[in-house]
């Protein structure tokens, strides 16, 4: 197993080189280049997380975050779409093994999915007829694949779970047969793709229909039985590794920014020197306090099944946190650039765009600090992916 993840980790810095080559062409695009597509399949990048008896890689999450975080210092845009891409392999145990061979049936076999239920799935002989426009679709544009969250109805009624909640199902479709939208017009991350997409009554089969979010899961691989909570956790490696990435390019530039006598070079400034030092602080004190809260989950899902809601508390805000300490990390490194921060040959106005669009994101909002003090206080969730 030590070799397996060498080897992994490996592959994962050789990365290196192709992404920073290809940062102009990720934004001017605003998507990935296919550069870093191919060398995305090259290392089976996209069932790092599959178990291996489905036939992926079946690394552990902790080494999914730690190589996110990795490649995001390279590039967030880059980052995100490795961490998406890389965690592909949690929908595996929502689906048949039959379904699942054809999903992850080659390295370059990828789907972007839309979490939220804003489609339409009329429950049909068979399966489901879809429609809808869905958004977020982080790397849709190397995808083979798409999933999109549906309210389920009868007729034009939607139905309801056995609690009474309205059923949502997520429709797995080849993306050949949907509609990809030209939205993605953005500040930061923009070389993610997360662009939308339309279903226009898709006739998607009984069992291309995953319940994502509840339900049993058909694979006995511990991976499946992880809350909604681990929703994110990936994720949080991207802002972490953004703010890492400043931390360095500061450094870098304080080794070549030296100014005529008496006037201080940039590494000479007690300003520089405490932006770097508190920075690197910020960093390390979240990132440890996000992988310890996972941790203590992942021990609790897998020695007993499933993880209390104390847990799933811990993690959210830690998760929470680490997006909010890396924008802070950043804007420490920006604000001690100065004058250079401004220009696109130095990395920090792309860092600053990034983290901040990070933090966009659902599992990062305020609402999910809020959710985990209401826990803290004995109160209920308000959230349903929480």
């Amino acid at each position: 197993m030590t070799q397996h993840v060498e080897t992994i980790w490996e592959e994962t810095r050789s990365l290196a080189p192709i992404v920073r080559a290809a940062r102009g062409e990720a934004d001017a695009l605003r998507r990935l280049p296919d550069s870093i597509v191919r060398a995305f399949a090259d290392r089976d990048i996209y069932r790092l997380l599959l178990p291996t008896d489905l036939g992926g890689r079946g690394i552990d999450p902790l080494l999914q975050f730690d190589l996110s975080e990795e490649v995001s210092s390279y590039d967030g845009s880059v980052g995100w779409n490795y961490a998406i891409g890389s965690g592909n392999g949690s929908l595996g145990g929502r689906l048949s093994r039959e379904v699942a061979a054809r999903v992850f049936s080659g390295p370059e076999q990828t789907v972007a999915t839309s979490g939220a239920p804003t489609g339409r799935a009329v429950a049909v002989d068979g399966g489901y007829r879809v429609t809808g426009r869905f958004a977020w679709a982080s790397g849709i544009h190397q995808a083979q694949w798409v999933v999109g969250g549906c309210f389920v109805h009868e007729g034009e009624q939607r139905k309801l779970s056995p609690a009474g909640h309205p059923m949502v199902i997520h429709a797995l479709a080849p993306k050949a047969e949907v509609t990809v939208l030209d939205t993605w017009q953005t500040g930061g991350m923009r070389g993610t793709g997360s662009t939308e997409f339309e279903m226009r009554d898709l006739f998607v089969p009984q069992d291309h229909g995953l319940f994502l979010f509840g339900g049993p899961p058909l694979h006995a691989d511990p991976l499946y039985r992880l809350p909604t909570s681990f929703f994110g956790f990936a994720l949080a490696a991207v802002p972490l590794g953004i703010a890492r990435g400043a931390v360095a390019a500061l450094k870098d530039l304080a080794a070549r920014k030296k100014s005529p006598p008496p006037r201080p070079g940039l590494a000479d400034k007690p300003a520089t020197q405490y932006a770097v030092g508190k920075a690197e602080a910020v960093v390390e004190a979240a990132r440890a306090g996000a992988r310890e809260a996972f941790s203590s989950l992942w021990a609790e899902v897998r020695e007993q099944g499933e993880a209390s809601m104390a847990s799933r508390a811990r993690l959210r805000r830690a998760c929470v946190h680490a997006t909010e300490a890396s924008r802070h990390a950043v804007e420490l490194c920006y604000r001690a650039a100065g004058g250079s921060a401004l220009f696109e040959s130095e990395p920090f106005e792309r860092a600053l765009r990034d983290v901040h669009a990070t933090a966009g994101h659902l599992v990062f909002q305020q609402e999910m600090m809020e959710d985990a003090g209401r826990v803290a206080l004995g109160l209920p969730p308000l959230l349903g992916i929480f």
